[in-house]
């Protein structure tokens, strides 16, 4: 009966079974089979995929996925690297089996199954934002959506000579060998921006396809590249529709992805984009609120804004997770963990570390504890998007010896805001 937790069974997910994992998604989502799922079930490794089962086989109560991905932090060292981050994804579950605790059982497997990796982080997007905070999930970037028209002037003057190095091209992302271009730059910039979240190969290969019904109306996806040079410098991946009004074309493009070595670079992709024949409208997706192209086209009334949540992280290994980031001051904090879906996590931890530059440590102590937070806390701090100090202010932490909340906030913060993260 509903409002009652079952006993479910979390079993793999084989080529046998995909079809009833497809089926349950599509009962949760309710989207266009014609138009939504053939690229998405293309990305998935049916090894990181489950299914919550009463009866141990289809069909199922639940479903889930995850990716291999990594997010980029601080590094120890200086600098930023990428680390490890699971990427939960297609979570759903069936419209009849809800209030059981399917989701509850499923998410508790995909954590033991992401410390059996060896991993420490996982991350995932909401369908729904009051779903996953009770799971230990903290939202870690935002998602600007960035609303210009044709022929708006970008004010960079400093950075002018450069963007004029620039030669900018399109290409068809299904051209030959662009995909894996492209990947391999999204790769290498991604380890290079904070909170960036970088696709696996496989999901760089689903969407290089061309589906035709996901299309809606728009082209097939072009790639817009960037050289300086010789040396490929960036990349913009978009889409144009076509529209007219009483004989005039109105257009509209759409990028869903825009990543740059430098500034130079990312100003020559983005006048580009601003300057395609039959476009009256350009909507940029993915940018941070710190992105210098809100700034270039002078700010929010500049460019309209609209604000998402982007990527939420979670503290799979709370130990691990502090231990393996870089700090931007000298620390030495005790933090009590308030963690009850993880146990594991639940207690005090000692985050050491003497400053940029080197290794931290985070080990359990029985020491008086300085801070008191819940883990979703620590997912909202990891990038840099929410200071301790400012959650602090929200209520939601609690200071137990002075100078503890300014010492981690401070030795948590970032130069910049974290990337907004690719769909996954």
């Amino acid at each position: 009966m509903a409002g009652q937790d079952t006993a479910y069974t979390i079993v793999p997910i084989t080529e046998a079974t995909r079809e009833a994992f497809h089926q349950v998604d599509q009962a949760a989502f309710f989207f266009d089979e014609t138009q939504e799922t053939d690229e998405a079930l293309e990305s998935l490794d049916l090894s990181r995929c489950f299914a919550a089962t009463p009866t141990g086989a289809a069909p199922f109560a639940g479903v889930y996925g995850s990716y291999d991905m990594t997010i980029t932090i601080p590094a120890p060292g200086g600098g930023l690297q990428p680390v490890p981050m699971a990427g939960l994804t297609w979570v759903g579950v069936h419209p009849d089996e809800r209030r059981r605790g399917v989701m509850s059982q499923m998410v508790r497997h995909h954590f033991h199954e992401v410390r059996r990796q060896g991993a420490a982080l996982s991350g995932l997007h909401a369908s729904e934002p009051a779903i996953y905070g009770r799971f230990g999930y903290g939202v870690a970037s935002l998602d600007a959506y960035l609303g210009l028209s044709r022929g708006d002037t970008l004010r960079a003057p400093a950075l002018d000579a450069a963007a004029a190095e620039v030669r900018t091209r399109v290409v068809a992302l299904a051209g030959e060998g662009v995909a894996e271009r492209v990947h391999g730059m999204h790769v290498e910039l991604s380890g290079a921006l904070m909170g960036a979240v970088a696709r696996t190969e496989r999901q760089a290969r689903a969407m290089s396809r061309d589906f035709l019904p996901a299309r809606r109306g728009s082209e097939p996806t072009q790639v817009l590249l960037a050289e300086r040079d010789g040396e490929e410098v960036g990349y913009a991946l978009f889409r144009r529709s076509s529209r007219w009004e009483e004989g005039r074309p109105q257009g509209a493009l759409s990028s869903r992805e825009m990543m740059a070595a430098d500034s130079g670079a990312l100003l020559a992709l983005t006048r580009r984009l601003l300057d395609f024949d039959l476009t009256t409208s350009v909507t940029l997706k993915g940018r941070s609120l710190d992105d210098p192209v809100l700034w270039w086209a002078g700010g929010p009334r500049g460019a309209s804004v609209k604000i998402y949540d982007g990527t939420w992280l979670r503290l799979v290994e709370v130990g691990a997770a502090l231990a393996q980031r870089g700090y931007a001051t000298p620390v030495d904090v005790v933090i009590a963990v308030d963690d009850p879906f993880c146990p594991w996590n639940e207690g005090r931890w000692r985050l050491r570390c003497d400053g940029p530059g080197k290794a931290a440590t985070c080990e359990r102590t029985e020491d008086t504890a300085g801070v008191r937070l819940p883990v979703q806390v620590l997912g909202s701090a990891y990038c840099g998007l929410r200071t301790i100090a400012a959650q602090q202010a929200e209520g939601t932490v609690a200071e137990v010896l002075p100078g503890s909340v300014a010492a981690l906030s401070a030795a948590m913060a970032t130069p910049r805001q974290p990337a907004a993260s690719i769909p996954f």
